[in-house]
């Protein structure tokens, strides 16, 4: 298989991956709302902060660590960076647009703090992994 065949397919695969992880973040957050445990110090609190502390360091190095040399210059090429910068730009409108309803959703039923945290910080991170996703999966 040549460097190109292994770029095509590494970045079919980073994007059904980010895709998929778009979806678990989105589905544990209704999962998970109003579920005091889950926002709390402790092991199911502290997860979250892992989880979305992983996902922010992928998108910030464009899906992974493992290929190098010429299989990462064409995986990340010009394209992939401008697709990422995209992405990262509608992750950080849909953490604008998720705070500013989580502040007006304040206004008709509580919302915990934890709650609106998750709500904004999945919400930005999934938005963004999509549109990763998405638009790479285009590319290859």
């Amino acid at each position: 298989m040549t460097d190109i065949e292994k770029a095509e397919r590494l970045g079919r695969a980073r994007a059904l991956i980010m895709a998929l992880a778009a979806t678990v973040l989105i589905f544990n957050v209704w999962l998970q709302y109003g579920d005091a445990q889950y926002a709390s110090a402790g092991g199911r609190g502290g997860s979250w902060l892992v989880v979305i502390g992983l996902w922010t360091f992928i998108l910030w190095n464009g899906g992974g660590l493992r290929p190098g040399g010429r299989v990462r210059a064409l995986l990340n090429d010009e394209l992939s960076l401008q697709n990422r910068s995209r992405a990262l730009a509608l992750g950080f409108y849909a953490a604008i647009l998720l705070a500013l309803a989580c502040y007006v959703g304040e206004w008709l039923t509580p919302i915990a703090a934890g709650d609106a945290l998750k709500i904004v910080s999945a919400g930005a991170i999934s938005a963004a992994l999509l549109r990763y996703a998405w638009l790479e999966w285009r590319l290859h």
